[in-house]
């Protein structure tokens, strides 16, 4: 009998189940038209409560891109990512995703993407290899255990494929959540401080993976505070206080911002400074 038919599972908290079935990543098809986004976010704004967190937010993610978001803690990076995946629900504005609109057609545009939060959640009574079973079964992935393999050993976890990922370290986990989603290959990977957990080889590893499966068409939107050494996306955005401040490619922002070196640091701090919303530091001159 099969290990998991014995048990009671619900919705897998990590990738919502689909109906349809996906693509290997060798014979993944175009989803949309090339002159269409796979992402197309216009005045996205959100409010919990009384209080502003994203103000007529709008940005676009092309097939094979890999886009990287920036700002400071608190700037709007995770709640933009939820609204995104269609996870929450905005507040204002309009989100499309593979040419669906979120709010009239959700259930059909969580086909398209997936969500890697920064504290991905598994189920207790579940293993690692059986979270990577259950999502494919889900998601109606034949051949899934290969890939799974290739997943495992390529991210150093598959000495703990039978381990609970209760067990798991926080960087464990994380690439545990990544490897269930490169295993079902979305269109849209949307992805939540990936390399803040990681160890310096397996953020480079996992730098390597993106990139492989960017150039195979798919999309991806990741926030992070840090990249691996000579690491470059094809774009990056930068949100303050909610709102966007500054995006393009490395060579229009180093024009942009009049800056040579475009690391995250030097990036942020100079999207900061030619913003209106920068507050002056009260330290400065102490």
């Amino acid at each position: 009998m099969d290990t998991l038919s014995r048990r009671q599972v619900g919705k897998s908290p990590i990738i919502a189940t689909s109906d349809s079935r996906l693509q290997t990543p060798d014979s993944r098809l175009p989803t949309v038209a090339l002159d269409v986004p796979l992402l197309d976010a216009t005045d996205v704004s959100h409010s919990y409560g009384a209080s502003p967190a994203l103000r007529d937010v709008s940005l676009t993610v092309w097939a094979g891109e890999l886009v990287a978001l920036v700002g400071r803690n608190g700037a709007g990076k995770s709640t933009l990512l939820r609204l995104l995946a269609a996870w929450t629900r905005s507040s204002g504005g309009g989100i499309r995703v593979c040419g669906r609109d979120v709010r009239r057609d959700e259930r059909a545009v969580r086909e398209h993407v997936v969500l890697v939060p920064d504290t991905p959640r598994f189920y207790d009574e579940l293993t690692a290899w059986e979270h990577l079973q259950f999502v494919a079964n889900a998601h109606r992935k034949g051949g899934w255990q290969e890939e799974s393999e290739r997943l495992l050993r390529y991210t150093g976890l598959w000495a703990q494929r039978d381990a609970f990922p209760l067990t798991y370290s926080r960087g464990m986990r994380y690439k545990l959540a990544l490897c269930l989603a490169l295993l079902v290959e979305p269109d849209l990977l949307l992805l939540d401080e990936p390399f803040g957990p990681l160890d310096p080889v397996s953020a480079d590893r996992v730098w390597t993976r993106l990139e492989a499966s960017r150039d195979r068409g798919m999309g991806i939107l990741l926030s992070t505070h840090q990249l691996p050494p000579g690491a470059t996306p094809d774009r990056y955005i930068v949100m303050e206080e909610g709102e966007l401040i500054a995006a393009g490619t490395p060579d229009e922002l180093r024009g942009a911002l009049d800056i040579d070196d475009l690391s995250l640091d030097t990036l942020l701090r100079a999207a900061l400074d030619e913003s209106d919303e920068a507050e002056d530091d009260p330290y400065a001159d102490a």
